[in-house]
């Protein structure tokens, strides 16, 4: 396949388009969209791999949701973890929706922190992210022994002051939201206040996972709930969801993250930034080609 055919093909997929619409526009064959796609999830999962480590964030909102897979009735669920401040998703992870699916993503979303004892983590109300949290963000500590028989205690955790936990659980009725509870799962109040000042919040909330859901239903079609789309095979996810997040990290401006310009340039009144960007990745947007022309480690 020539160049500009494989980038017009992810440019494609990354819009959601179905394989038989990018067969038709693209002039491909089907096997030949098939085969690229499994090769950009697995390039874009490397890519991923290979940049976003020893990241600094102050906070994290955590999120879960689901997509078809082999069926319209057979769920399939992704989870991230993503920065509010500059909108990156920093872990992803799929699976059922379970306590290793959880455990998964805190600990991919933890060994990729500069200090990942230093941050406040915004979560629903899934009882995973409450027992895991200690375990994995905490201070493992060996606790005395009372009597010199019998087993020695087990590791515990210890919540530093630097760490909290917040759960935002939302009480509906049918499809109605009718109310918000917040707990304060772990931590001090006052850390999760710091948090929230620097981002600009009132209450705690999960609000920027919650965009990022919508535009990731937007870039896969097999997230989108009410139509018939959904993917054949869980590779197929899989490939999608890594290939759909790199360009959303790396190669979409977000408008919440424009800045003004000092001097406007014609009708040019802003600097665009990506996530990337504005978590310091990067220092421009990358196209399509920027990424699959970079050099990943398989």
């Amino acid at each position: 396949m020539r160049e500009e055919k494989a980038i017009a093909v992810a440019e494609q997929l990354a819009e959601g388009s179905s394989v038989n619409s990018i067969v038709r526009l693209a002039k491909v064959d089907v096997s030949t969209v098939k085969r690229l796609k499994k090769r950009l999830g697995e390039h874009a999962q490397a890519f991923h791999e290979g940049r976003v480590q020893q990241i600094e964030v102050d906070s994290l909102q955590g999120d879960e949701r689901y997509g078809f897979a082999g069926s319209k009735k057979q769920q399939i669920w992704e989870a991230e973890l993503i920065d509010p401040a500059s909108k990156f998703v920093i872990s992803h992870q799929q699976g059922p929706r379970n306590q290793d699916l959880i455990r998964r993503l805190l600990e991919d979303g933890a060994r990729r922190l500069k200090h990942p004892q230093d941050l406040v983590l915004f979560s629903d109300g899934l009882a995973s992210y409450e027992s895991l949290f200690p375990e994995i963000f905490g201070q493992a500590y060996q606790p005395s022994r009372q009597s010199l028989q019998g087993r020695p205690p087990k590791i515990r955790y210890r919540i530093p002051r630097s760490l909290a936990h917040v759960q935002v659980v939302k009480q509906q009725q049918g499809r109605r939201l009718v109310g918000i509870d917040i707990r304060f799962a772990h931590g001090s109040r006052q850390r999760v206040a710091q948090a929230l000042e620097k981002l600009g919040y009132q209450v705690p909330n999960t609000s920027a996972i919650e965009r990022r859901n919508g535009t990731a239903r937007l870039m896969a079609s097999s997230q989108v709930r009410r139509s018939l789309a959904f993917a054949k095979r869980l590779e197929t996810n899989l490939a999608l969801g890594w290939w759909a997040l790199t360009v959303y990290n790396w190669a979409r401006p977000h408008r919440s993250l424009r800045q003004p310009l000092a001097q406007p340039q014609g009708k040019k009144r802003y600097r665009q930034r990506s996530p990337a960007v504005a978590l310091g990745l990067a220092d421009h947007i990358f196209s399509i080609p920027d990424i699959l022309l970079a050099q990943v480690f398989l």
